[in-house]
């Protein structure tokens, strides 16, 4: 098996899954939701993850492998389809709050916001505050968005991975 060969599958689902979460926030956008730290968002990108990594990883072990992968190459196999993933949904997001002036303004009174809620009219609040507005920016944004989804890819890869892995090829011949 040549290296060629396992990396297609990889690429090919890792561009799925991070399509599908461009065109999920893309929705969202379009029906007037908010982006913006949006639980309802984040658990739709965690479920196209579980599921795309779960096909993407299955597809390799029957294809690639012949049926049978362990434990450790599922996991790993799940990480590059997911860093590809992320890697394609953090460029549409650095690009998305470069073009678009009001998400990164909206981006700024949430947090803010949210910093409020926590420390109240307090001095930390107001350096806080201040030190955000000056800088918070796109890319600052979208290496958030990276680590997020990489994390939420791993952790949800434990499971995917186990419920995956196989120790011999299924024998469907009698």
């Amino acid at each position: 098996m040549t290296h060629h060969r396992s990396f297609s599958p990889i690429v090919i689902f890792g561009l799925l899954i991070g399509g599908s979460f461009i065109v999920a926030s893309f929705l969202f956008i379009v029906s007037g939701r908010e982006i913006v730290l949006n639980p309802r968002l984040n658990n739709v990108i965690s479920c196209l993850s579980i599921i795309g990594c779960f096909m993407g990883i299955k597809k390799f072990r029957d294809e690639r492998l012949t049926g049978a992968i362990s434990y450790g190459r599922a996991f790993s196999t799940g990480l590059k389809i997911i860093l590809v993933a992320t890697v394609l949904y953090t460029l549409y997001t650095y690009f998305l709050y470069s073009a678009v002036p009001e998400f990164m303004e909206n981006y700024k009174q949430i947090m803010t916001g949210a910093l409020k809620k926590v420390y109240g009219e307090t001095s930390f609040y107001a350096l806080a505050a201040e030190t955000l507005n000056k800088s918070l920016s796109p890319g600052l944004i979208a290496f958030g968005e990276f680590f997020r989804e990489l994390i939420f890819g791993m952790f949800f890869l434990l499971v995917v991975a186990a419920i995956v892995k196989r120790s011999s090829p299924v024998n469907t011949h009698p």
